[in-house]
């Protein structure tokens, strides 16, 4: 039986057991929790994320068709009857990734042994520092937990990606309350992102949490605010780019030279 491992992002493949693990290893380079998901087709989807990140993050569009696109491209082609190991951590950065990478495996999904692999709860709770909290033993004992998704569970990623592809809002709080076992923190998850745009056009979440740890800590330093934003909230999973792009719409922020 083939095996792969589809992780989520290049920070996780900079400490992975390859000594440790076998298999073919393909990284999801993106960050689809930012940006537009317009597209009736791949091809299409993939140029509006191409153009998107090339005008968000200035990275050349050639970077993402050479270095993002073959990554997805084999997932795809992952043949049947193989084990496929995800690596996704538990919040909406990651989760919203996941659901699209297991949207690429639906044609024959009945037919692989899909694994999640997710670092250790903290006391209970999502421990929102992710695998980045752990070093090459304590992946290698993540990959030994991995949990086998359930038929159903494959198909409820799947829907997630539609509904938030199409930013159907009462799908996803819909798909939201299906019981996932192996996703405890969907719920929250779900709500986090429907509570990024607010009905009646102010702030969103995020953006009020910014402000507030402005005026709360007297600073405009963005070191500061980034790291009191993941304390806070956590369970976006935002990086450093997202924040910053976040700060910009905030008239309160004004940053330092």
């Amino acid at each position: 039986m083939a095996t792969y491992h589809i992780l989520n992002g290049d920070a996780l493949l900079d400490f992975f057991p390859e000594t440790i693990l076998s298999g073919e290893i393909i990284v999801a380079r993106e960050c689809l929790v930012d940006g537009p998901q317009n597209g009736e087709t791949l091809e299409e989807f993939w140029e509006t994320r191409a153009s998107f990140i090339a005008g968000e993050y200035g990275e050349e569009k050639e970077f993402y068709f050479l270095d993002v696109v073959p990554e997805f491209n084999k997932i795809a082609l992952i043949p049947e009857g193989s084990e496929v190991n995800l690596w996704f951590e538990e919040d909406l950065f990651c989760q919203v990734n996941l659901w699209f990478c297991v949207s690429l495996l639906t044609r024959i999904s009945a037919t692989l042994k899909i694994n999640l692999v997710k670092p250790p709860l903290l006391d209970e709770k999502a421990d929102w520092r992710g695998f980045g909290a752990l070093d090459r033993d304590g992946l290698a004992k993540a990959y030994q937990e991995r949990q086998r998704l359930t038929a159903g569970e494959v198909k409820l990623l799947s829907d997630l990606w539609v509904a938030y592809k199409k930013q159907n809002r009462a799908e996803l709080e819909n798909l939201s309350g299906i019981y996932a076992p192996h996703f405890p923190f969907l719920h929250e998850v779900v709500k986090a992102q429907l509570d990024r745009f607010s009905n009646d056009k102010s702030s969103g979440r995020p953006e009020k949490v910014l402000k507030e740890i402005i005026l709360d800590k007297k600073t405009q330093d963005f070191k500061t605010i980034f790291k009191e934003f993941g304390a806070r909230e956590g369970i976006y999973g935002f990086g450093d780019w997202q924040v910053e792009s976040l700060l910009k719409k905030i008239p309160e922020y004004q940053p330092q030279d």
